[in-house]
């Protein structure tokens, strides 16, 4: 699947009846080449999907009409053999889970800076920066200055912002995410708690699209076979490693501990032969897709 449109989208609105919308999804992109997965909930919907450059204009109507807000699609080009390896549609209790507990009309009262006002925001004294996503995400990029909560998941958020509400109550917060939809859970959450938060809207992705991207380091991490992409959202320089899929930057890859298709630091001292002879097999497919 060459010369693709990869769109990551996601709104939350209330959806009454999950199987019909469901269906419409299912019917809609049926004829089309798509690969990706849309996740659909009674909070919303939530998708990444890659189809030719030819159904990017139709796919955007089509999501929009369904209720999906303009701003939260996100449009990158890819003309690698594969991004994603089929298409499937999930019917979920949450777009992105969280246990967070918020109501569609909690999540309407977030706060939001347009990418385009964003670094001058971030630049002021009183405003902490705080990266809402999972620890191997912030190693491969992040804004700068920007405090990392160091979490395996999303749904570890909560503690951290527990643990800290007090000291964040006496500033204002600016927080990010790859493409927004976690931080339209985790400012309402931190509203709750009395601290004063702001979201980078369209997230990292939109920011990337709409301005120079200056006050950013690295690459973005993205939940496809690229990887991670560059300022410019083309795929960027990371890998996973086959062992642990962990991403790994091209500093590690120099780590006497790294070898391609088997180890990397996080995870060589967990190499066995039997897993050798698996992961020999993985790394096979994955040159013949990629």
């Amino acid at each position: 699947m060459k010369n693709v449109s990869v769109i990551a989208f996601y709104s939350f609105f209330r959806i009454d009846d999950l199987v019909q919308m469901e269906k419409q999804v299912q019917n809609f992109f049926q004829p089309i080449d798509i690969k990706g997965t849309v996740l659909i909930g009674p909070e919303g919907l939530n998708g990444t999907i890659a189809v030719p450059y030819n159904e990017e204009k139709n796919t955007i109507e089509f999501l929009k009409n369904l209720g999906v807000d303009s701003q939260n699609i996100k449009v990158s080009k890819f003309d690698g053999k594969r991004v994603f390896n089929r298409f499937k549609t999930k019917i979920k209790k949450e777009i992105v889970t969280s246990d967070f507990d918020l109501s569609i009309a909690e999540i309407e009262q977030g706060q939001f800076i347009n990418p385009k006002q964003w670094d001058d925001f971030i630049k002021q004294e009183d405003v902490e920066i705080i990266d809402t996503r999972n620890d191997y995400e912030f190693k491969v990029g992040h804004f700068q200055n920007a405090t990392n909560p160091d979490i395996k998941t999303f749904r570890d958020f909560k503690k951290y912002i527990e643990e800290r509400k007090e000291e964040l109550q006496n500033k204002k917060v600016a927080i990010y995410c790859t493409g927004g939809i976690r931080c339209e859970k985790a400012g309402p959450l931190m509203q709750k708690y009395g601290i004063d938060t702001y979201q980078l809207k369209g997230g990292i992705l939109k920011y990337f699209e709409d301005t120079p991207a200056s006050q950013w380091n690295g690459e973005c991490f993205v939940f496809d076979y690229r990887v991670s992409v560059d300022k410019q959202l083309q795929p960027g320089s990371n890998e996973l490693c086959f062992g642990c899929n962990m991403p790994i930057t091209p500093e590690e890859k120099k780590s006497p501990h790294y070898e391609e298709g088997f180890t990397c630091p996080y995870c060589y001292d967990q190499l066995t032969e039997k897993k050798r002879r698996s992961l020999n097999d993985k790394r096979d497919h994955w040159k013949r897709i990629l």
